[in-house]
């Protein structure tokens, strides 16, 4: 570094003094030092042109740097001084070439071609210079230009300096994020486009989209120029609306006519994404278009739905079917008890036993049918407890005694009052009682307790029967699961009943668990139900007349199986009534106009016209307006229930009928 004056060498020269005045920080260190010693000489002697130039670089608030004369001797001033890092203040009056020897290679030619009169300048220039003891990469905007002594010949360089490193570093970072993002895009399973501008110009898309499109040539084109098979379908209007509101837009799987190979439209599923990108002012300026083709998936969802569907109608055709033979046989058998053929009373009560038992295994099917579409609704209303549990106890008294198991019933008559479908919630206790006394070996105890705790009503069903593994708790209320039974399945069943318990319970606003402490130490079964509180008037149950010895009536009984009809009309006439017979629509028809019955009883898979329109068409026979119409079908789902109102009739029953059902649906309607 050149030596400093003494302050008198200082103050002997004013013109000095004039020159390195103010300037700040760097101003005070010109001030400081013994100009004499350097190649510049003294402060005095400097051209006029020199003096100028100092001068201008010291008041300026932009970073300016002089190397003047052939050693390029350095001046700066305070806001280059970030510029010279850890060289400071050494740097301050010495050679440029002795300051950077990291660049001089680089800047060197550049400063010799300015000594011959040429500038130059730059825009974020990258040079690596040495800054507290290491190499930095930095880059600035800067411009080399010509300095002439006072004769005109150049004389020095003027260097202006605006460092941009952190400009080119955060605009680096942002292109490596962007070309991050775009190899990401590049990359992606799915189709990705960006749409720009309110007429949603093509920029960018993948290959996946390229793909969707049929490898079309869309960079630079509108949508609708791109694409014009889309017109119609409202991807037009989506985009434009998603661009205006700034509203991204999700859209679930939809059929669209898109052009493939060869170029022909073919219906396609899509899923697609509309993300609009707002500018700095916040207005959209592109949209991001993410979009993926999901034909086969849909299609595999349409299938499954059929197929569910199918298996719907099969298990409603399965019903129906197994009904139909059923009916006749159920009234024979209510026949010849009414005849009091007591020499095959056995043989009648094994063969109405198993009737009954696959009657049930009928109705848990379409149950489950009805379960899993949602399609089962409960007709609730207030009752005890007990009095569910004394219908449920008394379903299932011919298996608790067959078995001789010992029933303990622990449950208040008053006090478990729940909201629930009296015949539904006895079903589900009635299929808990069936399994404890299946699963009990004969001579077991069977318990069943309630009470109220809280809010809710709880009811257990205990059995020292054989118990529950307990890696098989956990699905025990799962569909067609059954414990692991012998070769000869001697517990029989479809494996539906807890399941259906689950379901029907959870209908009700409660939960079902199951405990056992292992195989052959008893199970038990939990139901918690919500607690209904009492009201100030509970509604009473309308009361059923005696019909054991009814009036007599004319009756018109349609269906098509000659065997259901002769068996349901022979059991009829016992009881005095006049029947009549008719085996399809039309002729059922003709013999009501003739036969003007009281009530008639109608299949609903009647030829020629079907028991909803031969209903309606007896409705509308003015001798007949008072007449009572009984719908007698095998399909039993809500839906037929609700078909039958509509069509007129007063009741919907579902084979086979119990015969003092039927006889009782006569008169009046059951509750």
């Amino acid at each position: 570094m050149p030596s400093q004056p003494d302050s008198s060498q200082l103050n002997n020269g004013s013109s000095a003094h004039r020159t390195l005045s103010g300037g700040g920080e760097m101003g005070a260190l010109m001030r400081t030092i013994d100009w004499a010693k350097t190649p510049v000489g003294p402060v005095e002697k400097w051209p006029h042109s020199l003096k100028t130039a100092v001068r201008i670089l010291l008041d300026c608030r932009l970073p300016m740097y002089i190397a003047w004369g052939k050693e390029f001797t350095q001046f700066y001033n305070d806001a280059y001084r970030s510029i010279v890092g850890n060289k400071h203040p050494a740097a301050m009056g010495i050679s440029a070439q002795e300051t950077w020897p990291e660049i001089w290679s680089t800047i060197g030619p550049m400063w010799v071609e300015v000594w011959q009169g040429q500038s130059f300048g730059f825009d974020n220039f990258k040079l690596t210079i040495e800054r507290f003891g290491y190499p930095e990469d930095c880059y600035f905007d800067f411009s080399y230009s010509p300095v002439p002594d006072d004769t005109g010949n150049v004389a020095g360089v003027l260097v202006t300096f605006t460092e941009t490193t952190e400009k080119v570093l955060l605009q680096q970072r942002l292109q490596a994020s962007a070309d991050q993002l775009t190899r990401i895009f590049e990359h992606a399973p799915v189709g990705i486009a960006l749409l720009s501008g309110p007429e949603l110009v093509y920029e960018f898309v993948n290959e996946p989209y390229l793909e969707l499109v049929d490898h079309r040539p869309v960079i630079g084109k509108p949508l609708r120029v791109a694409l014009p098979e889309l017109a119609g379908q409202g991807i037009y209007e989506s985009l434009a609306q998603a661009y205006e509101t700034g509203q991204p837009y999700i859209g679930r799987p939809q059929m669209l006519l898109k052009r493939g190979q060869p170029p022909t439209l073919q219906h396609c599923a899509f899923e697609v994404v509309y993300q609009p990108l707002p500018d700095q002012q916040g207005q959209t300026e592109s949209i991001v278009v993410i979009g993926f083709e999901v034909t086969e998936l849909v299609k595999a969802q349409r299938e499954a739905e059929l197929a569910n569907r199918a298996k719907d109608e099969f298990l409603a055709m399965l019903g129906h079917e197994l009904r139909n033979p059923l009916a006749p046989i159920l009234t024979a058998l209510n026949l010849m008890q009414l005849r009091g053929t007591s020499e095959v009373e056995r043989e009648r009560t094994i063969i109405e036993r198993q009737v009954r038992h696959l009657v049930a295994l009928v109705d848990d099917l379409l149950d489950v049918s009805r379960l899993a579409r949602g399609k089962l609704t409960l007709k609730k209303q207030r009752i005890e407890l007990a009095e569910i549990i004394a219908e449920a106890v008394e379903q299932c008294s011919p298996l608790l005694e067959q078995r001789h198991h010992q029933l303990e019933l622990q449950v208040p008559n008053t006090g478990l009052t729940v909201e629930a479908d009296p015949r539904r919630l006895t079903q589900v206790i009635a299929n808990l009682l069936n399994n404890a006394a299946k699963y009990t070996e004969p001579g077991g105890k069977v318990t069943i307790l309630g009470e109220r705790l809280d809010d809710e009503v709880l009811l257990w069903v205990r059995d020292n029967g054989s118990g529950i593994e307990p890696e098989l708790l956990p699905k025990i209320f799962d569909l067609f699961y059954q414990e692991q039974q012998s070769m000869e399945r001697s517990q029989g069943g479809l494996g539906l009943g807890l399941a259906i318990v689950k379901n029907l319970v959870g209908l009700h606003g409660g939960r079902v668990t199951a405990a056992s402490a292992g195989k052959g130490r008893g199970s038990e079964f939990s139901v918690w139900l919500p607690f209904a509180l009492a009201t100030q008037a509970e509604e009473t149950l309308e009361v059923i007349p005696n019909l054991s010895q009814p009036g007599q009536l004319r009756i018109l009984i349609v269906d098509d199986n000659m065997d259901g009809a002769e068996m349901l009309a022979t059991s009829l006439s016992l009881y005095g009534h006049t029947i009549q017979v008719a085996h399809d629509g039309l002729e059922g028809l003709k013999a009501a106009q003739s036969f003007l019955p009281d009530v008639a009883i109608l299949d609903i898979g009647l030829p020629t016209i079907n028991g909803y329109e031969l209903a309606r068409r007896i409705r509308q026979l003015p001798e007949l307006q008072k007449i009572r119409l009984l719908a007698v079908s095998g399909y039993g789902q809500q839906e037929d229930r609700e078909r039958s109102l509509e069509a007129g009739f007063d009741l919907h029953l579902v084979k086979p009928v119990d015969f003092v059902d039927l006889n009782t649906a006569l008169f009046e309607e059951q509750p």
